[in-house]
Parts: structure tokens; sequence; C-alpha cells
């Protein structure tokens, strides 16, 4: 992974109650098929989740949702605000999640992305994920999902 310098204007903090509405926002800009309210205020309740969410200038542009288990996390949502996508702001996200796994011993992030879903899997591939299985008809509507995997320690 590249390291990539962040403008000072960038924060990140844990997602909270009071944001889920301005994240539950961006997911519905994002996606097709978002998650709901309830599944961000169910990632809240869960002590093997680990949230971040990435700020510019204040405000909330994106977030990551990722659940521990004993050496390894599911990435189980990243998200970018359209406005600010491509330019860097999902890798300093992923890095800052990662970063924070460290510390929890995890040493590898697992995914499932849908195959058609193009953008999402090249930015993995830059970000070192590696494409590890196929989980045929994984997707209410019958599509693939590409299982992908990041090696922290490598």
């Amino acid at each position: 992974m590249k390291l990539i310098i962040k403008p000072i204007n960038i924060s990140f903090k844990p997602l909270e109650k009071q944001d889920i509405d301005d994240v539950l926002a961006i997911e519905c800009l994002a996606y097709s098929a978002p998650w709901n309210k309830a599944k961000f205020v169910g990632s809240l309740g869960n002590k093997q989740t680990l949230t971040v969410l990435i700020l510019l200038k204040g405000k909330i542009i994106g977030y990551a949702i990722a659940l521990r288990s004993i050496d390894s996390a599911d990435l189980l949502n990243l998200c970018i605000h359209p406005k600010n996508q491509h330019q860097g702001l999902g890798s300093q996200l992923f890095l800052n999640l990662v970063t924070q796994l460290k510390e929890f011993d995890i040493d590898s992030v697992i995914l499932e992305v849908r195959q058609s879903n193009k953008a999402a899997r090249s930015f993995y591939q830059k970000n070192g994920f590696e494409l590890i299985d196929t989980r045929k008809k994984y997707y209410a509507d019958g599509e693939d999902a590409k299982i992908l995997c990041f090696q922290i320690n490598k």
C-alpha cells in the first residue's frame, strides 16, 4: 500500500449515534442497495465492531465498518461520498482502519464485493487486497461475490 500524506483538514473519529443520519445519507447516495438505519445502529452495539468516520473540514464524508474476530476482520462497509471519491480519501480511511485493527492483533481483512463492481474491485486491488475465492450467487439477485483478502503484516 502506498503511503499517502493526509491533508491537515482531514480527521477521523468513531461512529456515534448522532452521526447515523449523515452516514445513512452518504450510503444512499453511493449504493444502489444501501444499508438501512438498523444496520448502522446495530454496529454501534457490537463490541467486536470497529467503526471509523473520515471528516473533511469537520464534515463526515465517509466511513468504514469492520467486524473483528480472533485474528482477522471482515470489512462490512467502506464508503466515501460520491463527490469526494477519486481523491485518495478512501485509501486514507482504509489505512486508518488498518492502523486501529493492528492494535487488536488483527492480521488480515476479508471482504465480499460484487463481481460487477469494477470500481470497488479496482480500489481494493490498488490498496493491496488479493482475490482468494468466488462465492457463486452470493447476492439476492444471483450475482457472484469476489472474496478479497488484505494481509496487514505483509
